[in-house]
């Protein structure tokens, strides 16, 4: 069950991925749910703002409109020499075969984490 407020359950990830405006900015996704992901990266984004997001999937490259939900710094970065932030991110008008991509690729991850779940 997805947590109150959440419409969709999130899936821990581990993706390279980039976000492009008017700069691009290379980015890890932290967790991946069919609404939305957790970047994180050195560039704070202005929430409200709406960008492309681009990673692979399975093999595919899906290039998306986002719009950043939330920006903040990343805690566990405050020890290091680089700053770092995490931006939530809400997905816009994901075609059929993106969804469609979206949730085979979710539906694998959860598959492989709950064979490699102790026991």
């Amino acid at each position: 069950m997805a947590p109150i407020g959440r419409r969709s359950n999130r899936v821990p990830v581990d993706l390279p991925a980039a976000l492009v405006g008017r700069s691009r900015y290379d980015v890890r996704l932290v967790d991946l749910s069919l609404t939305g992901c957790l970047v994180r990266g050195e560039a704070r984004l202005d929430e409200g703002a709406i960008i492309d997001l681009e990673l692979a999937l399975g093999g595919q490259l899906v290039n998306v409109k986002v719009r950043v939900a939330s920006a903040c710094v990343d805690g566990t970065a405050l020890d290091s020499e680089a700053a770092a932030f995490l931006v939530g991110l809400t997905f816009l008008d994901l075609t059929t075969a993106e969804q469609a991509s979206l949730r085979a690729f979710l539906e694998r991850e959860r598959r492989c984490r709950a064979d490699s779940a102790p026991r």
